[in-house]
C-alpha cells in the first residue's frame, strides 16, 4: 500500500537534486518539470498516496507527463517545504520518470515510474 502523506498545499515536488529549480509557473497544467524538479498540483486539504512504482499496475491510471530528470543518484519526492516524503536510489546522471495519476485535476493518487537512461 502506498504512503499517505497531508502535504501542506496542493503541490508536491519530484527531486533529483538536493539543489533543484522549480519551474515558475505550472501554465494551466497539473503538472510542471524544469531539468531536475516535477512539480504536480494534489487534491487541496486531503490525504495523497504517493510512491515509486517500476510499472503502475492499475490501467485507470492517467498518464500526466513524461519527464528526463538529472539527478546525483537519488529521487525523492517533497513537499514545498522540501520535506522528504519517499525516495529511491538510482543511477547518477538522468532517469526517464513517468507520472501516474488517478485525476487530472486534483490528484489523491500519484505514482512515480522511474526508469534509468
Amino acid at each position: 500500500m502506498p504512503p499517505v502523506i497531508e502535504p501542506p498545499n496542493s503541490v508536491l515536488l519530484v527531486v533529483g537534486r538536493e539543489e533543484f529549480t522549480p519551474p515558475q509557473s505550472f501554465g494551466g497544467a497539473t503538472c510542471a518539470a524544469t531539468g531536475d524538479c516535477v512539480a504536480i498540483g494534489v487534491v487541496r486539504g486531503a490525504p495523497v498516496r504517493i510512491s515509486f512504482v517500476a510499472e503502475p499496475q492499475d490501467d485507470s491510471l492517467i498518464r500526466l507527463g513524461d519527464f528526463t530528470l538529472e539527478t546525483e543518484g537519488m529521487v525523492s519526492i517533497r513537499d514545498v517545504y522540501h520535506r522528504e516524503q519517499e525516495s529511491i536510489g538510482v543511477t547518477a546522471g538522468a532517469v526517464s520518470l513517468v507520472v501516474w495519476v488517478d485525476d487530472d485535476q486534483e490528484p489523491g493518487e500519484v505514482l512515480v515510474e522511474i526508469r534509468e537512461i
